[in-house]
């Protein structure tokens, strides 16, 4: 019997959430009358909750196309987003997050093969702007700004 190739990188996210759901589970919680803009809990749970549900979007997509990989691997591009998007994790501290945003909003479009200057721009100014406004001016977090926080 054969499976949709989504099915085991499907189940592995799923899995993940699962656990990085129960993680989540053991955060401190101020009591919601005391805290300031979203409690610790809430934002990480809402993030996986999108994460699952477009992982589940994605396993019914490959089980209704039935369309079948058998074992090849994954490209060397997808290894790379991924030593990236770690990179820019550990890199959030040190030159804040809209920075580390607008750097990985450069480079992966270049990576994946997007050609048009214009578009890729437009996308690295655009993304920034639009996590500070959501997480930092709209739901009152605070992000780590880095060396941008001088001129806000």
């Amino acid at each position: 019997m054969t499976f949709p190739k989504d099915l085991l990188p499907g189940t592995i996210i799923l899995a993940l959430c699962a656990i990085l759901f129960y993680v989540t589970t053991t955060f401190d919680s101020d009591p919601l009358g005391a805290a300031q803009g979203m409690p610790a809990t809430h934002m990480p749970r809402l993030v996986l909750g999108a994460i699952a549900f477009l992982t589940l979007v994605m396993m019914v997509q490959g089980f209704r196309s039935g369309q079948t990989r058998e074992g090849d691997a994954p490209p060397w591009k997808m290894w790379a987003t991924a030593a990236m998007l770690a990179l820019t994790a550990v890199l959030f501290p040190v030159i804040g997050v809209p920075l580390a945003f607008f750097l990985v909003c450069i480079a992966l479009p270049v990576l994946w093969g997007a050609r048009d200057i214009r578009h890729v721009a437009a996308f690295a100014v655009a993304v920034p702007v639009a996590i500070y406004v959501v997480f930092q001016i709209l739901l009152g977090l605070r992000l780590p700004l880095g060396p941008l926080a001088s001129l806000l």
